[in-house]
């Protein structure tokens, strides 16, 4: 009898433990990690341009423009392309586990897709499409990953910008203005001053207080380091470069800039007028060249690519090697990602 007693004891600390186990590792599964201060969840030229590519831990995740702008993810090399969720995705970011986007539209279909019908913030898990989270319902645009935080402007009503955490928990506005929060340095927000008189700011966003930096007035600004590089409103939207720490300015080309994109090597920028041209210079101002004749935008920019597409058009999509010569041509195997996806989805 005794020793009934004994295993049943067993039997039940064992279910207990085992219980609480399955506790802790759901609980651990589903937590959002914190990430390392710095991380930042794209560059500020992509986001800029909508944010339709994304490079990080060895994969470029990027909206497919052949295929109704759903998320696909390849190799920087353009190998290994595969969709992973059926749904129309901008300002894409990514962290070490997760996806952060706007969601625009509905999507559908079926295996790793899944359907959202609703528009907003979201987060995704990198290597599970369903395991999706909307972080916040709103009509919104400019999305950026910051540390532990999803920074965005919300146009439900009037123009403002938003955060919210990782994980969902916590939400706020931070100001009420209409800006592009996509240009981050060491925690800090660096924006135009549309408020009032278009000088370039910075928001530091552990304190949420705003500061000066220059009395210039910059569009687009990207820092890198001690050097602003941006669009210089007021003389004829030039393309200009700001050292914040003595003020000085390099004019890098005169004539009126519509769009940029910083890589390591060159900046990629629109220019407008009687003949418009996509053009890229050095940092320093050397070695400009005509990329092709013509309008364009979306310019997004990873390891190996600067891809773009005509003003006004979603396709074709153009690519040329992101240093190097230039050497124009279409984004192939995209399409042809998006035709043996509608081909699957037929038979």
């Amino acid at each position: 009898m005794m020793k009934k007693k004994v295993i049943i004891t067993v039997c039940v600390i064992c279910a207990v433990l085992l219980a609480a186990g399955l506790a802790v590792f759901q609980y651990l599964s589903g937590r959002v990690p914190q990430n390392p201060a710095g991380t930042v969840g794209n560059t500020a030229g992509n986001l800029y341009n909508n944010g339709l590519f994304c490079e990080n831990d060895g994969y470029v995740y990027f909206a497919n423009a052949y295929d109704s702008s759903s998320l696909y993810r390849m190799r920087s090399d353009e190998s290994e392309m595969e969709k992973i969720a059926y749904t129309e995705v901008a300002s894409i970011n990514a962290d070490g586990k997760y996806l952060y986007y706007y969601q625009g539209g509905s999507g559908s279909g079926t295996g790793l897709g899944f359907v959202l019908s609703t528009t907003g913030i979201y987060r995704m898990n990198k290597n599970k499409a369903n395991d999706a989270l909307c972080l916040d319902r709103v009509n919104g645009k400019y999305v950026l990953l910051a540390d532990n935080d999803v920074y965005y402007t919300c146009s439900s009503d009037a123009v403002s910008l938003k955060k919210v955490s990782t994980d969902g928990k916590s939400k706020e506005t931070l100001l009420e203005l209409d800006i592009l929060p996509v240009s981050v340095q060491n925690s800090t927000f660096y924006y135009l001053n549309n408020e009032e008189n278009l000088h370039l700011m910075a928001l530091d966003l552990t304190t949420n207080t705003s500061r000066q930096v220059l009395a210039e007035d910059v569009y687009m600004p990207i820092i890198e380091g001690n050097t602003v590089y941006g669009i210089d409103i007021h003389d004829n939207y030039s393309l200009i470069s700001l050292n914040t720490l003595d003020g000085s300015k390099i004019r890098l080309d005169t004539g009126r800039i519509d769009l940029i994109n910083v890589t390591d090597s060159y900046i990629y920028y629109q220019t407008s007028g009687n003949t418009p041209q996509l053009k890229r210079v050095r940092r320093d101002g050397s070695d400009m060249e005509v990329v092709v004749d013509g309008s364009y935008s979306n310019i997004n920019a990873t390891s190996q690519y600067v891809y773009f597409t005509q003003f006004g058009s979603a396709t074709p999509v153009y690519k040329t090697p992101v240093s190097g010569p230039v050497n124009v041509t279409t984004f192939d195997r995209a399409s042809q990602a998006a035709m043996a996806e509608l081909n699957k989805n037929i038979k």
